[in-house]
């Protein structure tokens, strides 16, 4: 996902990567490591994805105040970031506490636009089709080698 005034989600990404490109605009891992934090996917208590819950290592905390004024995202200070792919926010609890850590890199593009790769390895077939329904921008990104 990167970090715009409006939610754009990529597709096509195989991870690890350590740099990406999104039109011309090229995107570079910003040498922390592919293990920033957690992050659990948000449901509603019927189960259905609303989004993830990021909690960053303290040396990625400033993600947090970085992407505070954007619509979606409900920052959590001191220690989240909750970005919802819809408008829905009726999070489950019980439903909502994965702890995932598989992949969480953290990208930077020249002129300091943020994004942030997330390992979609335990989210079912059901989770991604309504991924596609996400109220987003939808770009294609293309690894750098």
């Amino acid at each position: 996902m990167i970090f715009r005034a409006e939610l754009t989600l990529a597709r096509d990404i195989q991870w690890p990567l350590k740099a990406f490109t999104i039109g011309d605009r090229q995107y570079s891992e910003i040498n922390i490591g592919d293990w920033t934090g957690f992050y659990d996917w948000l449901r509603d208590s019927e189960a259905n994805l609303l989004g993830v819950r990021y909690s960053p290592f303290k040396d990625c905390e400033f993600l947090i105040e970085r992407t505070a004024k954007l619509q979606y995202v409900k920052p959590d200070f001191p220690r989240n970031i909750e970005v919802y792919f819809f408008g829905r926010r009726s999070v489950e609890p019980k439903l909502s506490c994965d702890q995932d850590f598989a992949y969480a890199a953290i990208f930077r593009s020249d002129d300091g636009e943020y994004a942030i790769g997330f390992g979609m390895e335990n989210l079912t077939e059901s989770d991604l089709r309504s991924l596609e329904k996400a109220g987003a921008e939808w770009v294609v990104a293309r690894p750098l080698e």
